[in-house]
């Protein structure tokens, strides 16, 4: 009997610590269950692509990340430039066409170096000192009306382009358009580098400045002009974005000139600030991976830096390619040229003289 009051208390112990326990089972599940929300990584991507054009690839990542969730905004070219120079966003990972503007944002020493598992098997002028990628191979094109040129032929040179211009004003006029480089960075990229190649530039200028060329801020506000025949000629366009809006618009014809032919890449890179490095490097790396690769190559609106990517995805990238003298675009120091600011002010003053610019961009 005098065990009783000792009975008692080890069965009001045993009581009390199942319910501590229950207690703590039932915390520890429910905080199991909040885990993942609460670890979550919310991954900021400013870019100048458009979403459609990486709706997939972004699916794709999530996936196989699934305690990263990404936050994609998105700029024009010269806009993203700006909104990351000010050093006043929080940004993982900044993407962009306009491989000059990059070039000079990650020259500023703010950018993260890290080398991707497969650097070996990337292009070397796709890469530079370890922090800003190429992640695509993009031809810049022509694009036409094709009705327009049912019965007359097209120009396979800037030369021949600006002599078909001087010959037949009346057709031409109004009706040309190109990048407002004032406002497009990637349209002052391919400007530049046409400067680079040649007297020609200067001539096609003054072309479509005697035919009154129009100028745009981007892309598709060229194309939908081209298709509805308010242009019939549309010049230095981005070719994936031009063959994925031709595939759907029979209106819209696009081709290579033979003299050469640029190719410009999506570029990639880390600040040095940015709040979660892991995070970013990790979704880099899949951009440069076989499987990143494989998912760019399903976009209808990029093409891989890859080529075994294009071929494996069964498709062609942009036809035409073939035996032309393709030109990619280097990243490096020789992109910082026509950034230096008397430089570039020389040159749009130049080209909007020649131009006598007509701008719609807006």
């Amino acid at each position: 009997m005098t065990l009783a009051p000792h009975a008692f208390a080890r069965a009001a112990a045993a009581t009390a610590l199942a319910l501590v326990m229950t207690l703590a089972l039932v915390l520890t599940l429910a905080l199991a269950g909040s885990g993942p929300a609460r670890a979550q990584t919310v991954l900021t991507i400013y870019s100048a692509t458009d979403t459609s054009a990486v709706t997939e690839l972004i699916a794709r990542f999530e996936a196989n990340h699934p305690a990263v969730r990404i936050n994609y905004v998105e700029y024009n070219t010269s806009e993203l430039y700006e909104a990351i120079a000010s050093e006043s966003h929080a940004v993982d990972v900044v993407i962009s066409s306009a491989m000059d503007l990059q070039a000079k944002l990650v020259n500023s020493g703010d950018a993260y170096a890290f080398q991707p598992p497969n650097v070996e098997a990337l292009p070397e002028w796709a890469q530079w000192r370890g922090e800003l990628y190429g992640f695509t191979w993009e031809p810049v094109v022509m694009v036409y009306n094709k009705k327009a040129f049912a019965d007359r032929p097209l120009p396979h040179t800037r030369s021949e382009l600006a002599g078909m211009i001087r010959d037949d004003p009346d057709f031409f006029r109004g009706r040309v358009g190109t990048y407002d480089i004032h406002l497009s960075g990637v349209g002052y990229l391919f400007a530049t580098q046409d400067a680079q190649r040649g007297y020609q530039f200067s001539r096609v200028a003054e072309s479509f400045g005697r035919a009154r060329a129009r100028t745009f801020c981007c892309t598709r506000d060229v194309l939908d002009r081209v298709a509805s025949g308010e242009l019939v000629y549309g010049y230095n366009m981005i070719g994936s974005y031009t063959l994925g809006v031709a595939r759907k618009d029979e209106r819209i014809g696009y081709y290579l000139l033979d003299d050469y032919t640029l190719v410009m890449s999506r570029t990639a890179f880390i600040p040095e600030n940015a709040p979660n490095k892991r995070a970013a490097v990790s979704f880099v790396n899949f951009l440069l991976s076989p499987q990143g690769q494989a998912a760019i190559a399903t976009s209808p609106e990029m093409i891989p830096l890859l080529p075994e990517a294009t071929v494996a995805s069964g498709h062609s990238g942009v036809p035409g390619t073939e035996g032309r003298s393709l030109l990619p675009i280097r990243l490096g120091t020789g992109l910082l040229t026509y950034l230096d600011r008397l430089k570039k002010e020389a040159f749009l003053a130049d080209w909007s003289a020649a131009m006598q610019v007509d701008s719609a961009s807006q």
